[in-house]
C-alpha cells in the first residue's frame, strides 16, 4: 500500500497549507482534491511527517517506472483514495444515493486483472440513478444486481465476471480479451459463468462488441501481448493462425512451441516480450542464444517467421505486411 493521505489527516498532523505548497514541488503531488501520494523519502526534515510511514515500513514509495506502470500506479492511488472515501461516508451513514460500486478498469484493477493500456484515467463506478464526470471520476448509471457486486478488503467492486462484462461493452477489444484470456487460463472464470451474468444485465448497449470479445476469448494464450497480437488479427482480418502451436521437424525431432502458427502459409508469428527472456536459465544472454537456435532450426523446417515488439503491435503497418505475406505463401504453388 502505498502512502497517501488527504488535506484533513495532514491538517490534523500539523502540516500548514504552506507547507503542503512547498511539498508539492517534491515529495507529495496531489492526485485528486484534498489527497496527496508520497512518491519518496526526501531529504526535507519538514516534511517527515509526510513520510514518517514508509520510513516505519507501513507503507511504500510511490516507485516511477518510466513506462505504462507509472499510469497504472497512479490509477491504483486514485481508486484506493476512492474507495476510503466511500467507506468513511458508509461509516457515517452518507454513502451515496444509488450505492456506488466500483467497475470497468477500476475493479479490473482490484481483482488483479491485467491492463494492456490504460485507456481511463480516472476512477471507473457505476451507481442506478446517474451518470457524472469529474477530473478523477466517471460514474456511468447502470442497473447492478446484488449478486454482481462484492466487497474485496475496502473495495466495493463489481464481480469478476461482471467486470468482464463491463469492460468489454466499454472499453476497446485490445484491452477486454487480454483479461478474458487471463481469467479463463488462470481458471478464475469460465465462459458458462459469464454468459451467465451477462443474461442478469439490465443493459443491451454493446452487446454485439460483448459478443465478439467472448468469441475471441482464448484461454491458450498465455501472455497480454499474445492476445493484443490476437485481436489485432482479428481486426485486419488476418485467418488461420493457432495459439501455442507445437512444432517438429520432418524426422519429428520437437523444434520447439511457439506463439501463433498458420500452418497453411508455414508462418510463425512470435511476440517478444524482455520477461521471456528471463524464463529458463533465468540468464537473458543464454536465453536469447536459446531463442536463436531454436529458431534457426524452425526456419530451416520451411517455415517464415516473424517477431514482433509490444510497440509494434499498435502498428497497423505489422499486421498488413503479416497478411500480405501469408496470402502470397498460401496462394505459392
Amino acid at each position: 500500500m502505498y502512502a497517501y493521505v488527504s488535506t484533513a489527516v495532514l491538517s490534523r498532523r500539523g502540516v500548514t497549507k504552506t507547507q503542503i505548497r512547498l511539498a508539492l514541488e517534491c515529495c507529495l503531488p496531489r492526485v485528486a482534491r484534498g489527497r496527496y501520494v508520497v512518491t519518496h523519502v526526501c531529504d526535507d526534515p519538514v516534511h517527515r511527517v509526510l513520510w514518517e510511514t514508509i520510513e516505519s515500513g507501513d507503507t511504500e514509495e510511490l516507485t516511477d517506472f518510466g513506462d505504462m506502470r507509472d499510469e497504472i500506479e497512479g490509477l491504483k492511488v486514485l481508486i484506493r483514495a476512492r474507495a476510503e472515501h466511500l467507506a468513511l461516508r458508509e461509516l457515517d451513514g452518507r454513502g451515496p444515493a444509488g450505492r456506488e460500486v466500483l467497475s470497468h478498469l477500476s475493479a479490473a484493477l482490484v481483482h488483479d486483472l491485467p491492463l494492456s493500456r490504460v485507456v481511463e484515467h480516472r476512477v471507473e463506478a457505476v451507481r442506478s440513478i446517474v451518470s457524472r464526470t469529474y477530473p478523477h471520476l466517471r460514474v456511468r448509471r447502470r442497473e447492478t444486481p446484488s449478486k454482481q457486486v462484492m466487497r474485496i478488503g475496502i473495495y466495493r467492486v463489481t464481480t469478476l465476471e461482471r467486470t468482464l462484462i463491463d469492460v468489454a461493452r466499454d472499453h476497446p477489444l485490445d484491452v477486454a480479451v487480454p483479461m478474458l484470456d487471463h481469467a479463463l487460463r488462470h481458471g478464475r472464470a469460465t465462459l458458462e459463468r459469464i454468459e451467465s451474468e451477462l443474461a442478469d444485465c439490465v443493459e443491451t448497449a454493446g452487446a454485439g462488441q460483448i459478443r465478439t470479445a467472448l468469441d475471441l476469448a482464448d484461454a491458450s494464450r498465455e501472455s497480454v501481448a499474445e492476445s493484443v497480437c490476437a485481436v489485432r488479427f482479428f481486426e485486419h482480418g488476418i485467418l488461420g493462425f493457432e495459439p501455442q502451436v507445437t512444432i517438429w521437424d520432418s524426422t519429428g525431432a520437437f523444434l520447439g512451441r511457439v506463439d501463433f502458427c498458420h500452418r497453411g502459409a508455414m508462418t510463425i508469428v512470435e511476440v517478444d516480450g524482455l520477461g521471456k527472456y528471463y524464463l529458463g536459465s533465468g540468464v537473458p544472454r543464454v536465453e536469447l542464444e536459446r531463442e536463436r537456435e531454436r529458431e534457426a532450426a524452425i526456419r530451416a523446417a520451411g517455415y517464415r517467421v516473424i517477431r514482433l515488439t509490444w510497440k509494434q503491435l499498435f502498428r497497423p503497418e505489422s499486421f498488413r505486411k503479416i497478411l500480405e505475406l501469408t496470402a502470397a505463401r498460401t496462394r505459392r504453388p
